[in-house]
């Protein structure tokens, strides 16, 4: 079919770009597109980046996208599957369509599509991979109600066989391990939605440890260690840290901390494993003033 002739889809804006496959891909009006309720927020950063990527495709005479974004139909217009950092990359450079695949899905459809081709990719953060488990659960056990406890005498053995398939369908899926999957349900499980939100975008949602030590602890003293964190003058350099000064403990400077570690060391050491860590020091760049000398 010759582009100029073709037949509009369903929405007006759709037009058809390449011919029919197993799927066919179309050209979007991207004012048509609804990107919103994402569980995953834009990185403007990232977006940039394949803005930037997208012009060097198209001024080297290639396609400037190079995968389509992925829709839905709702009425006159389309929700958006997955592709967001390639649509915010569109917007970014002023174009107003875009090319996608076009899908039939339910509501339910739509949020387990959306979380399984973002738990396949490798940058999501330890606490966005956690809160898309958490979230294809949800919707794992909305599609398979058997697979729900029932709150009888055997619940306890039902639930933990209902996590069993979960985390098996999981596996399948993204190849990710039953430990993982637990462990990422039980982080949302136990995280207040308040601390979830402050966390995002901050060098703590990849931290696992960090974050399952916060979700130790009640709701009250996640945000109550978090202020610490987060604080504008002397914030708590680790969250062990942040509730040793809520609960009153002295807490040493990084820097004393770091002197008293290696004090511990030296007292460790024999004296062969001193001499070496001397002649290190011999050879290091000191501070001005300071040498080690062997003596006699």
């Amino acid at each position: 079919m010759a582009r100029g002739d073709e037949t509009p889809m369903t929405a007006q804006a759709a037009v058809m770009i390449d011919p029919p496959a197993v799927r066919s891909v179309v050209r979007v009006k991207i004012a048509q597109i609804d990107a919103s309720e994402r569980l995953r927020e834009i990185s403007e950063a990232h977006a940039q980046v394949i803005a930037a990527s997208m012009l060097e495709h198209e001024k080297a005479g290639g396609r400037r996208q190079l995968q389509a974004v992925e829709l839905v139909q709702r009425g006159d217009g389309y929700r958006l599957v997955y592709g967001a950092h390639r649509l915010r990359a569109h917007q970014i450079n002023g174009w107003e369509e875009i090319d996608a695949e076009i899908v039939t899905l339910t509501d339910a459809g739509l949020r387990l599509r959306e979380i399984d081709e973002n738990l396949i990719r490798h940058e999501l953060t330890a606490l966005d991979r956690a809160r898309f488990l958490s979230e294809r659960k949800r919707l794992y056990e909305a599609l398979n109600p058997a697979s729900k406890h029932g709150g009888d005498r055997r619940s306890d053995q039902v639930a933990n066989m209902a996590v069993w398939s979960f985390s098996a369908d999981i596996a399948e899926k993204t190849g990710m391990s039953d430990r993982t999957v637990r462990r990422a349900v039980a982080l949302i499980e136990n995280l207040s939605p308040a601390a979830i939100t402050r966390l995002r975008d901050t060098p703590l949602a990849s931290n696992q440890a960090a974050l399952e030590a916060l979700a130790k602890q009640p709701h009250e003293r996640q945000l109550a260690a978090l202020d610490q964190l987060f604080a504008a003058e002397n914030p708590a350099p680790s969250v062990n840290a942040a509730f040793d000064r809520l609960d009153g403990k002295v807490v040493k400077p990084a820097a004393e901390l770091k002197v008293s570690k290696l004090i511990d060391q030296w007292g460790r050491m024999g004296a062969k494993e001193r001499g070496e860590f001397l002649a290190f020091l011999a050879a290091a760049d000191l501070p001005k003033g300071w040498t080690v000398e062997k003596g006699q």
